[in-house]
């Protein structure tokens, strides 16, 4: 059954909402998923798992998007911080700091397969353009070429998703 809202259970709901210890152990909790979501996803980068970052992506953005949101909410009223116990701001403290890090080794993990497979598409290609034939142009004896200026310009047209 529906408990009846009443003004004093109303009440009593916004205090709960508005009591700073429960407001950063709300933030400590999205903090703590985004972290194990990084710690997935950096393993998932280190072992060059694709697919497995790929379907981290919603996740990541959603959990992101609503850590930023409590950040921004905690961080406009700084007493909410001052009037928490101590206990649950070094909880809260220890946990930005190891998302940090997390955070700063995904960054680094994500720089890294972006140039390496930026470089594996620079050498497919190069590969593709040396395979293309090329009928060459005829120089001043009546003869084609191949190399050199009277070389036909040899050029392969593909795209590249760039996204990781």
């Amino acid at each position: 059954l529906p408990i009846p809202c009443t003004e004093k259970l109303l009440s009593f709901r916004r205090s709960i909402d508005m009591d700073p210890n429960n407001r950063l152990n709300d933030l400590i909790v999205i903090t703590g998923r985004l972290a194990e979501l990084l710690q997935r996803e950096n393993e998932a980068l280190r072992l060059r798992r694709t697919k497995d970052v790929h379907s981290l992506l919603d996740e990541k953005a959603t959990l992101s998007r609503v850590y930023e949101t409590r950040y921004k909410g905690i961080a406009e009223d700084p007493e909410i911080i001052a009037e928490a116990d101590i206990d649950v701001r070094e909880r809260l403290l220890a946990m930005g700091n190891e998302v940090k890090i997390l955070m700063d080794e995904n960054a680094s993990l994500l720089e890294t397969a972006i140039s390496a497979n930026r470089r594996v598409v620079e050498l497919i290609a190069e590969a593709v353009q040396d395979q293309q034939p090329s009928a060459g142009v005829y120089g001043s004896h009546g003869a084609t070429s191949r190399a050199g200026s009277n070389a036909a310009a040899r050029r392969v047209s593909f795209t590249v998703d760039q996204n990781l």
